[in-house]
């Protein structure tokens, strides 16, 4: 059954498809075009992430259900003992990154920097060390061996 155009005759079969695949070929663009911004913010938002928060998760995913419930507790638990520290981290290894990039590239500030990064990494594992322990006590012996086998596998990686 043909279509009517404005005049009330039929409109050809043929000039039915064109303007259907005309219409239909810029959506699927569009749809592509906002599928790949939307995958592209969810990537850049996973690797924005702290690089606490992305171990964090690597670890709760390499765990059974309830093994990364226990640990995920115990590390939200104690969050306020090491966030600050966390912080600084972060901080300081941007500040670092920076220095070490800068287009006048300063052999002093580099130090500065990378001494206030080291500073900053060992207060950072001296405030978190003993969440860390509590997590992995609460963690069965297969998830622990899990985590040591997933550390080895994701260094081993290019």
């Amino acid at each position: 059954m043909a279509g009517m155009n404005a005049n009330g005759s039929a409109i050809p079969s043929r000039r039915r498809r064109i303007a259907l695949a005309a219409s239909i070929v810029p959506n699927l663009f569009l749809i592509a075009l906002i599928a790949g911004h939307v995958w592209q913010a969810r990537r850049l938002a996973a690797n924005s992430a702290p690089p606490l928060g992305r171990a964090l998760a690597r670890a709760e995913a390499a765990l059974s259900p309830r093994d990364a419930a226990a640990f995920a507790a115990i590390i939200r638990r104690d969050a306020p003992r090491y966030a600050e520290a966390a912080r600084q981290l972060n901080e300081a290894r941007h500040a670092l990154g920076r220095a070490i990039a800068a287009q006048d590239f300063n052999q002093d500030e580099v130090r500065r920097a990378f001494a206030a990064w080291q500073t900053s990494f060992n207060r950072f594992f001296a405030d978190f060390r003993d969440p860390l322990i509590a997590a992995l006590a609460a963690t069965s012996p297969e998830g622990r061996r899990k985590l040591v086998a997933e550390r080895r596998a994701e260094r081993a990686a290019p």
